[in-house]
């Protein structure tokens, strides 16, 4: 896209050549067919969204040089590179291609060193995700979390299997549930989300809690934070026909434990991510 704005080139482009590629790939790749639409409307968003992120990032990049220019420094440091990987999306390449031709150069230790203390930050958030996201384990969190089980499932089954959890938050009052899509959802898809997962809490269904090894969990199916570290074993937990997650719990015994489940609201909260308010009476 950098290139493609240094040589004119106006609009949007990759979902065009993304086509070329779907029709290439799709008699061996099924998948790609059916997620034709989501695929070219993803790269739309997410050209958009980088064309504001290039826009803002070269604006610093010009400032951060000029300003190095003017006290007669050459080497751009680790912890600007940094900054702008983390607030502009750049990663450390793009950095150092615009640098070399502004004559500059890279601490590369430095930036390295910033992305490495990221990293453990990351690490400890994700170990924080494991303990489930529950504010305590009263009654009703316990509902509300076995709640969030389902919502997931239902939102894969109502909006489409390319739903990912990029967080959640359970407290007595409520729950939060953040997931990655590309689009809003209707009025008519949140008011199905709710009545499918309805309809499996009044079927009164036992949940099933396993322990098997991370590989053993994917081989069945289970959604879980793949990105991050498991131990050598974990808690799958089950409603069968419905849902199958890796969780550290702690869940109600039968789904007709949950109570009626109401969404709240629903919203936005970044590009591509949005969020769920809900609450179970």
């Amino acid at each position: 896209m950098r290139y493609a704005k240094k040589l004119g080139i106006v609009g949007k482009f990759c979902s065009s050549i993304s086509e070329v590629v779907i029709d290439i790939y799709s008699p061996r790749y099924a998948e790609l067919t059916r997620n034709r639409q989501f695929i070219l409307s993803s790269f739309d968003a997410e050209e958009d969204k980088f064309a504001l992120t290039l826009e803002k990032g070269l604006s610093e990049f010009k400032k951060v040089a000029d300003i190095l220019k003017q006290h007669n420094q050459t080497t751009i440091s680790g912890k600007t590179a940094f900054l702008l990987y983390e607030s502009h999306g750049f990663p450390y390449e793009f950095t150092a291609e615009m640098a070399h031709e502004a004559g500059l150069k890279m601490d590369r230790e430095g930036f390295m060193h910033a992305f490495e203390r990221h990293q453990e930050t990351s690490r400890l958030g994700a170990d924080q995700k494991f303990k489930s996201g529950l504010a305590d384990n009263s009654v009703r969190t316990v509902k509300l979390h076995t709640a969030t089980h389902l919502l997931q499932a239902a939102l894969r089954a109502v909006v489409g299997e390319h739903i990912k959890q990029k967080g959640s938050n359970i407290t007595p009052e409520r729950l939060r549930f953040d997931f990655a899509t590309p689009e809003k959802l209707s009025p008519e898809q949140i008011k199905q989300v709710e009545d499918w997962v309805n309809n499996v809490i009044s079927k009164g269904i036992d949940i099933i809690r396993e322990e098997m090894t991370v590989d053993e969990a994917k081989k069945q199916g289970a959604m879980g934070l793949f990105d991050s570290k498991y131990g050598e074993k974990v808690s799958v937990y089950t409603v069968p026909g419905f849902s199958k997650e890796i969780c550290t719990g702690p869940h109600v015994k039968n789904t007709a434990e949950i109570g009626k489940f109401k969404i709240l609201k629903e919203e936005s909260i970044a590009a591509g991510v949005r969020r769920i308010k809900a609450t179970v009476e």
